[in-house]
């Protein structure tokens, strides 16, 4: 064994480098005659192939090389024992679908040959390989169905058949290629084209297998082609292909769901993002599903009600009826997939009367906002509708993070805006704040229009609970809200109840009233002497505004300025001391032409109070 593996891979190895364009023919010759040795000769044959390629990828011969190892590998197909021959020469290799498709390329192998090496790589006893070889025949079909031509697709459909059934090894993949385009072709034509092609035998197997083939499906592994198959295309796509007709009762929403067994939380999920995206305007497609029942057996009426809409009874009983087991909240959870969109509130509407349908607990508001969704238009299309719907369609009351609602703060009464308690749920502040930083921000700054103009001082408190990256839209929120806070003069509760759930917003909310209003800073100190928070403000805030608020709390002699000014110069010193310079300047030339681009213009009375206060600073 050992011999014959190392002689006959060095002979091979030494064919493949003498390669020329004069003896190229002499060389195909030898190295198919190879082939004839059996398994061990052929495995070793390719192997070596497929090495030497690998190796000499820039070589200026490689071109030469690729059409001699194609005309190998086109006469090992021939062979009976193809399939093990060709799974064990790539054991040693790490394949993938995009491996598959470069080889296919050097080799230019046809569509049917492409599909012939998936489908033989489908026996593999290695999983990944066997996965991988359905996957790159399903990708295959799929290209071969997408042909806008369907004369030219038909042809081809044909050629694949004939080839595989020409095949001594591949002849036995005839079934599981039939049953890889009906996952793909939902109009069910196909079965219907082959016919004059296939042999009397075939078809009569044809017609049992369409029988009982999806029921009986465990004998071929068809459950598992399907969940490999899932990430390819979707039994989601093939129910909208056919339309409404599917659930027009539950014998025949039952034959269609019953090809996608076993129906898992992921495909319930696809299945009910597919309904909510198209629950209205869909074009009717009776003739089709009829057509698609009819080539599996099916019984089937042409004479069925035309339907509007997917009937939610008849989808959500044959689900239970299939999946009693199901899982809902991770139904749910699995909504998180690409495609899934509501479109408008009607959809929306519409999805949840399906969730209400089938399940009677509280809509799991984690999995819409516990964290952001890879499609996060598609959570953003959910959230959109959800926020401004009635209680009776949708609710945040049950959530687990909710705003501690106070009917009065300090004497000031909040307003909840709307009723389904939307801008009290923390998690659903927080997945949006984090959506705009994610690209985001001009379409959340427009859902919060609402509640900025109905329950303002609701959704600052809620924000206050929320810390992200960048506090993008807390800041926002922020700039907009304060300001009204403190001109109310019932403020300063609401800026307690802020100040101990997050100062930081607080201070931020005072700097931009000073910024955009410096005569604001009397209102501040009232509001910070109420909430008896004046000290802890004096210690945390920045000093520019620092300094106006402690000069101002000095003349109602709150605070010893003094003293403060000595305090801070011995903590900060320079910095500090930087900055009491800049208070100068902007206090004694405020007037000058000079420095009449500052943002700080005073009235005259709060100018002479900070003019007073500028000799106790120099001193």
């Amino acid at each position: 064994m050992l011999n014959l593996s190392s002689t006959l891979s060095t002979h091979v190895r030494f064919l493949l480098q003498s390669l020329t364009e004069a003896n190229a023919d002499s060389v195909s010759r030898d190295l198919c005659q190879f082939i004839e040795y059996g398994i061990e000769g052929s495995i070793l044959v390719l192997q070596t192939c497929l090495d030497c390629l690998n190796s000499h990828k820039t070589d200026s011969k490689n071109l030469q090389s690729e059409q001699v190892v194609a005309s190998i590998f086109r006469h090992a197909m021939d062979k009976p024992n193809f399939c093990t021959v060709f799974c064990q020469s790539l054991r040693s290799m790490d394949i993938s679908e995009n491996f598959l498709e470069n080889f296919s390329k050097a080799m230019q192998f046809s569509m049917s040959e492409k599909i012939g090496i998936g489908l033989a790589l489908s026996d593999s006893e290695n999983p990944d390989i066997k996965i991988c070889g359905k996957n790159f025949c399903m990708a295959q079909i799929e290209e071969l169905n997408s042909n806008t031509a369907s004369f030219d697709s038909t042809e081809q459909i044909q050629n694949v058949v004939m080839f595989l059934q020409c095949s001594g090894a591949l002849s036995k993949h005839v079934d599981s290629f039939m049953q890889m385009l009906s996952l793909v072709q939902a109009n069910g034509a196909a079965q219907f084209i082959l016919t004059p092609i296939l042999s009397d035998e075939s078809r009569g197997a044809n017609f049992l297998r369409n029988m009982d083939f999806f029921n009986e499906c465990g004998e071929n592994d068809f459950d598992a082609l399907l969940e490999e198959m899932e990430k390819e295309m979707s039994m989601a796509d093939i129910i909208k292909e056919l339309g409404y007709g599917c659930t027009v009762d539950v014998a025949h929403c039952k034959e269609i769901l019953s090809l996608c067994l076993p129906l898992t939380e992921m495909t319930i999920a696809r299945i009910l993002g597919m309904i909510v995206l198209t629950y209205a305007g869909l074009e009717d497609n009776q003739t089709m599903f009829s057509t698609f029942s009819l080539a599996l057996g099916c019984n089937t009426s042409y004479d069925l009600p035309s339907l509007s809409s997917w009937n939610i009874d008849v989808l959500v009983k044959t689900i239970k009826q299939f999946a009693p087991g199901t899982n809902w909240i991770r139904v749910i959870e699995n909504l998180d997939h690409e495609g899934f969109y509501i479109p408008s509130e009607a959809a929306f509407t519409f999805f949840m009367s399906v969730y209400q349908h089938a399940c009677q607990d509280p809509f799991p508001l984690h999995a819409i906002c516990g964290s952001v969704w890879k499609n996060s238009e598609g959570q953003l299309s959910f959230l959109k509708y959800a926020v401004s719907a009635v209680p009776d369609v949708f609710t945040f009351d049950h959530s687990s993070r909710k705003l501690a609602y106070l009917d009065a703060v300090y004497g000031h009464k909040l307003h909840l805006a709307n009723e389904n308690h939307a801008w009290l749920c923390l998690d659903l502040l927080d997945v949006l704040c984090q959506l705009a930083e994610r690209g985001h921000t001009i379409f959340v700054r427009s859902m919060l229009d609402y509640p900025l103009k109905h329950c303002p001082e609701v959704l600052l408190l809620g924000m206050a609970h929320v810390n992200t990256a960048y506090n993008l839209l807390q800041h926002d929120v922020t700039s907009t809200v304060f300001p009204m806070i403190i001109k109310n003069a019932l403020g300063a509760g609401m800026v307690l109840e802020l100040w101990n759930v997050n100062a930081n917003l607080v201070l931020r909310g005072f700097v931009e009233v000073h910024n955009s209003e410096p005569d604001g800073m009397i209102r501040i100190l009232e509001v910070c002497q109420e909430s008896k928070i004046l000290s802890s403000v004096l210690e945390m805030i920045p000093f520019p505004s620092g300094i106006r608020l402690a000069v101002l709390a000095s003349r109602k002699e709150v605070i010893d300025f003094e003293k403060w000014l000595s305090g801070n110069l011995n903590t900060y010193k320079d910095v500090f001391l930087e900055e009491c310079l800049k208070f100068l300047k902007e206090i004694q030339f405020a007037g000058s032409q000079e420095f009449s681009a500052t943002p700080f213009h005073h009235t005259t009375a709060v100018l002479n109070l900070y003019l007073e206060a500028s000799s106790t600073i120099i001193k």
